[in-house]
């Protein structure tokens, strides 16, 4: 008899137990389970931004000596051509990220909110955009006789 009631005792403790767990309701698990699918949809999209960010910085694009003068589009970048200088700049507004897409003269104007930039310096004219479009390499490759490109921030060299 000694052994059933120790059976009896443990079937109350696990009783007791059970009771003082805290439920969860449907409402709860729902948002929790909302903001983990959220968190995850997050994650993976910054790992492929990255990961394009990264394919992107390495890419070269090679142009021969015959750019004309003033502005040449690409798409992910523009160069400017004087008759003593070539200098390559992003095409995406530094405002909200829109491709720049049309221009006036030496004006570029961004297509989303109209910000506007000054196509031989890349400065900011006009808002919302206050921060110049980012200047990238651009370079004579004398071996080949091109211009060579590549979608990197040129840096600034400090004597």
């Amino acid at each position: 008899m000694a052994t059933v009631i120790k059976v009896v005792d443990l079937t109350r403790r696990m009783a007791s137990r059970m009771i003082k767990q805290k439920k969860i309701t449907r409402n709860s698990f729902i948002q929790l389970a909302t903001g983990l699918i959220l968190g995850l949809v997050a994650w993976i999209w910054y790992k492929l931004t990255n990961f394009q960010t990264k394919q992107e910085n390495g890419m070269e694009f090679r142009h021969g000596q015959d750019i004309p003068l003033g502005i040449s589009y690409f798409e992910k970048y523009y160069i400017f051509r004087t008759d003593l200088s070539v200098r390559a700049f992003l095409t995406k507004c530094t405002h909200a990220g829109c491709r720049i897409g049309t221009s006036t003269g030496n004006v570029l104007q961004c297509n989303c909110h109209g910000s506007q930039f000054e196509a031989t310096t890349g400065k900011a004219l006009k808002g919302p955009a206050l921060k110049p479009l980012q200047e990238i390499e651009c370079r004579f490759d004398k071996v080949n006789g091109q211009w060579v490109v590549r979608l990197q921030t040129k840096s600034i060299k400090t004597i």
